[in-house]
């Protein structure tokens, strides 16, 4: 069995300020360390639990904040920047997936760091009418590849998120409570540890037991629509031809595949991201 994790950092352990999660500020090396801290034990659940292998993909802005020194045996790294899949680069394979240090979606009252991809570029993603954060978009893409998701880690505005679109099934790691978007009581990297580990651990038996279904996300034909914080935003992604301009700040985008929208979306938020003004 292989299990592949997809690790964001805004979820993880004892992480509540954006400056934690930026390269480039001091702040940046307590996230790349819970970051780390939380995959370890992910990872060490999954193995302990029978898994064969498990492929890390560091998912986190420039996708560099794993340090590879830290994983195990029978763990790899998917490290760096561009990746055709982005966030779920690698995941084709595998037999289940884990997201690990998730956050809930932009605009989610009372949530820890809530964004959707780019928090300086998008207001809001819906997919076929139903807005999605990185959490249902990425549990898409792991559908459209026959993977369902297993184990999400994160607050507790996540997970009410996770059982809003993908239902009980899914194992939840709640390692800490919001008090706002910058505040959080959260369990100490001592104890979270064991809890993600022993979570992980459920996670594989239950998917060792079929007891997880693919998330449902249609018959494969896809309505994609960004809205940006701008019309400036809008203005530099209109320029990709096959966009249509849905007023102000919305473009839309359809398509047959997940794969396919999932490099959409990365694409549209990256030209409009270059957008000031």
């Amino acid at each position: 069995m292989k299990i592949y994790i997809s690790a964001d950092m805004e979820g993880c352990t004892g992480v509540t300020d954006v400056h934690q999660t930026m390269n480039g500020r001091p702040e940046y090396a307590f996230g790349c360390k819970m970051e780390l801290h939380d995959v370890r034990a992910a990872a060490e659940g999954a193995l302990e639990a029978g898994a064969d292998e498990v492929l890390v993909n560091d998912a986190h802005g420039r996708k560099i904040n794993v340090d590879i020194n830290g994983l195990g045996s029978r763990v790899r790294l998917l490290s760096g920047t561009p990746k055709p899949l982005g966030m779920m680069e690698g995941c084709s394979g595998s037999d289940g997936v884990f997201f690990i240090g998730y956050h809930a979606m932009a605009g989610t009252p009372v949530a820890v760091l809530d964004h959707t991809i780019s928090g300086g570029t998008v207001y809001s993603i819906t997919l076929n009418g139903v807005e999605m954060g990185e959490l249902g978009l990425n549990a898409a893409v792991a559908s459209s590849f026959g993977l369902p998701v297993a184990l999400v880690e994160g607050d507790d505005a996540l997970e009410r998120e996770v059982r809003a679109q993908l239902g009980a099934a899914p194992v939840y790691a709640r390692v800490k409570v919001a008090k706002g978007r910058l505040a959080a009581d959260c369990l100490s990297p001592a104890d979270s540890y064991g809890y993600i580990k022993a979570k992980a651990k459920e996670a594989v038996e239950r998917l060792k037991a079929r007891q997880i279904p693919l998330f449902d996300i249609g018959d494969g034909s896809y309505d994609l629509r960004v809205t940006f914080h701008t019309t400036t935003q809008c203005d530099a992604a209109i320029q990709i031809p096959a966009l249509e301009r849905l007023g102000g700040r919305t473009v839309r985008v359809r398509g047959r595949g997940m794969a396919e929208m999932r490099r959409w979306t990365g694409a549209i938020i990256g030209l409009a991201g270059t957008a000031n003004g």
